[in-house]
């Protein structure tokens, strides 16, 4: 399955919200708004949680992905953020134990393990 970031920048296109043609800084304003968006989301995501609700679950996991991919749009990398997905993933995955098995915090956070190899977003950003 693939989802298409380029949905989330036509929505942006359309409805005036801003789109970046390259990396760049958004302004305080529009980061607080972004943040403030994402955590209403989490929020409704958090109550769909202790509802045991899954279609409002669906909902808001789908909708907080959509607001993290207009935050990529805004901010000018969402043509390069597959590749860094790719590049966060195999990170993830070095986080294996020396015998490669994972390791896991008591409330089973996984941890990084001695061959850890933080990703290289920035070579992907340039």
């Amino acid at each position: 399955m693939t989802i298409e970031i380029n949905q989330v920048k036509d929505f942006h296109e359309k409805f005036g919200i801003p789109v970046g043609d390259y990396p760049d800084y958004i302004s305080p304003e529009r980061q607080k708004l972004r943040i403030d968006i994402l955590q209403e989301e989490v929020n409704e995501l958090e109550k769909a949680m202790s509802e045991m609700n899954m279609v409002e679950i669906a909902d808001g996991v789908v909708d907080c992905i959509y607001i993290l991919f207009g935050t990529a749009v805004e901010y000018g990398f969402h043509q390069k953020l597959e590749a860094m997905f790719h590049e966060v993933h195999r990170s993830n995955m070095s986080k294996l134990g020396e015998d490669g098995k994972p390791i896991y915090r008591e409330d089973g956070k996984v941890l990084k393990g001695p061959g850890y190899s933080p990703p290289d977003l920035g070579s992907i950003l340039i």
